[in-house]
């Protein structure tokens, strides 16, 4: 029996309008619980008649399209709650990003980094009663403790040209003052003028400890020139005369080439007169016993007038002579000493500015040209293994060749007839 009510006829034609439009629109897991339905209403096909087959699957497919319509809505919830957090969530991200680089900006605009600036012009004041501390002491004292030291030849392996001169013959003999430091501190020394006199000047002592110490093994009387920042440089001094060899100071000047560093307290072009007058005065008083002073390097610093009159003002009122090294050929250094009337020589040959042994001799064999041309030959060398190596060999030879080898304070004897 067949049950086909009037009520029932409606509800079908709406379920079934319903179910018409909503296919289309239907998702996968929608479709499952419509078939879901159909399954459970034909298990219930046993128990109904064969007149409530109509029925029974109109609900299930109002059901269906419920459950549909609920699992929906859910996602869609959901979907819209997982995007609001999202977003939200990128924009507290985009903000702290923005406030933070904005303060950084706007902080370095604004205040900057005071700290330098405030510690530079500001000293807190200690507490009464409460003892300063020294600044730290440097990592290095002087140049004799740095490690690999240099070697400090101004020539960068070029040979200069040897200085020859003639001396005058119109000026009379002078007499040192009975207090002349120069004259006080010279070596006893028997002079012999009938024969060329060869003065040997080594550069550069007191910073290599063991090439100065082979440089005092040598045949005396050598003239060794030490440069004012040395370690232990009056225990230096003193063992060299104690081998019987000549003092001098090695006083650092400024070169032509801006590579080439001279050592500390050099003196400069740049310099004010009063600071060259401090720094000549506090390498003069770097240690005692010696002769004379010539420049280390200078090139640039002895070609300009001012300041090398500044510094043989103080040699000269201290009873010192001047050697110029000649380093460049426009030096005013003899003429400012001259026009000073302070005892004076000048450089006739470099032993060394190439640096092997086959140079070495021949210097050593210029040496000997220049003494015999001109009565007087000064060599200025360095404390290199070559050149301690062929000095050894040739001063020997000295006297049998008719030389007589000699200290710089002979040559300024004979150069400025001082007596």
């Amino acid at each position: 029996m067949v049950h086909d009510s009037s009520e029932a006829r409606p509800r079908r034609a709406i379920v079934a309008a319903t179910i018409t439009d909503i296919p289309p629109l239907m998702t996968q897991g929608a479709k499952r619980a419509a078939k879901t339905g159909r399954k459970t209403t034909r298990s219930r096909k046993g128990t109904r008649g064969r007149g409530s087959k109509a029925p029974a699957t109109a609900g299930a497919r109002l059901d269906a399209v419920l459950a549909w319509g609920v699992v929906r809505w859910q996602r869609l919830r959901q979907a819209a709650a997982s995007r609001r957090m999202s977003v939200g969530l990128a924009g507290l991200t985009v903000l702290m990003i923005v406030g933070v680089g904005g303060g950084y900006y706007l902080a370095q605009l604004f205040v900057g980094n005071p700290q330098p600036r405030v510690a530079a012009t500001t000293r807190p004041t200690p507490p009464a009663g409460t003892k300063s501390t020294p600044p730290p002491a440097p990592k290095y004292a002087s140049i004799d403790e740095l490690p690999d030291l240099p070697r400090y030849t101004e020539s960068e392996g070029r040979p200069r040209p040897v200085f020859e001169e003639r001396p005058p013959t119109t000026v009379a003999s002078r007499r040192a003052p009975p207090d002349a430091t120069w004259a006080r501190n010279a070596i006893a020394f028997q002079d012999d003028r009938s024969r060329p006199l060869i003065v040997i000047v080594i550069d550069d002592m007191g910073l290599d400890r063991p090439r100065s110490r082979r440089v005092l093994d040598l045949p005396a009387p050598l003239t060794v020139s030490f440069l004012p920042y040395a370690r232990d440089l009056q225990d230096q001094a003193r063992a060299a005369r104690g081998r019987g060899h000549e003092l001098m100071l090695h006083l650092p000047m400024e070169p032509m080439s801006s590579g080439m560093d001279p050592g500390p307290n050099a003196l400069l072009t740049t310099l004010a007169e009063d600071a060259i007058r401090r720094r000549t005065v506090a390498a003069l008083e770097s240690f005692s016993g010696y002769v004379a002073v010539n420049n280390h390097m200078g090139s640039r610093f002895t070609t300009w007038r001012p300041g090398v009159e500044t510094a043989l003002k103080q040699m000269h009122t201290r009873g010192y002579a001047w050697l110029d090294s000649r380093t460049h050929a426009q030096s005013v250094g003899g003429l400012v000493a001259e026009e000073l009337g302070m005892p004076h020589v000048d450089r006739h040959v470099f032993l060394d500015d190439v640096d092997s042994s086959d140079n070495v001799r021949q210097q050593l064999a210029e040496t000997e040209r220049v003494a015999r041309r001109q009565g007087i030959a000064i060599a200025i060398g360095h404390p290199h293994d070559a050149t301690i190596k062929e000095l050894a060999e040739w001063l020997p030879g000295l006297r049998a060749k008719g030389f007589i080898q000699g200290p710089i304070s002979i040559a300024i004897k004979r150069r400025g007839r001082w007596e």
